[in-house]
């Protein structure tokens, strides 16, 4: 019998389904590695021996190191607030989307966080860049959606105000649930005093007049 070919693409599933294991390998060994030594003490090398591959293995993943931290921070994922788009109009339902979608965010990226924090307190430069930088991004996406709806005077003061309010929940959060801290962002009760935080500090945009 005439041996048949395989079908076009028959092996792309397993191949794919293992270049995500592997990968996923390297960023739990490269948060244990961080976790332990640090970001700026930790070496491409020293993630590699820990999965059992070479350098150059880590680098048909992983460009750099830097690109390590950022997919462990997952600051390119299009599942967050900076999906949401400015509407020119500031609504209660508009507020807790912003505050869901951030604390999301946090809920997501938990363990990076509270390592980060503990090691940008340590003086590692890498760790305070990183903060520094998802800080930024966050404050510029806030910031649209202000200024869509009140104008740039307006926006500074209420992006620095709902700032203030998130990054003093967030310590709180990591502060009294340590590992915790994901699931207690996600938890409803949680979301919903949040919001109603937020409500006290965030102006919403005037009803329109009754004709």
């Amino acid at each position: 019998m005439k041996h048949q070919p395989a079908p076009r693409g028959s092996c792309a599933g397993p191949t794919n389904r293992g270049r995500d294991e592997t990968r996923a390998r390297i960023l739990q060994a490269a948060l244990e590695l961080f976790a332990r030594d640090g970001f700026d003490d930790t070496t491409v090398r020293a993630i590699a021996a820990r999965v059992g591959l070479t350098d150059a293995a880590i680098f048909y993943y992983f460009p750099s190191k830097r690109h390590v931290l950022d997919a462990l921070w997952r600051i390119p994922s299009g599942r967050n607030i900076r999906a949401l788009v400015p509407s020119g109009v500031m609504t209660e339902e508009r507020v807790r989307e912003l505050t869901d979608e951030t604390l999301d965010f946090i809920a997501d990226n938990h363990e990076v966080m509270r390592l980060m924090t503990s090691e940008a307190l340590a003086g590692d430069r890498t760790a305070s860049a990183l903060q520094q930088e998802s800080r930024a991004v966050w404050r510029r996406t806030i910031h649209a959606h202000f200024t869509a709806a009140f104008g740039e005077d307006i926006a500074d003061s209420a992006t620095d105000a709902l700032h203030s309010l998130m990054h003093g929940c967030t310590m709180l959060a990591m502060m009294e649930h340590g590992e915790r801290m994901g699931e207690v962002c996600r938890d409803p009760a949680f979301r919903e005093q949040i919001f109603k935080r937020a409500r006290l500090v965030v102006p919403l945009s005037p009803l329109d007049p009754a004709p």
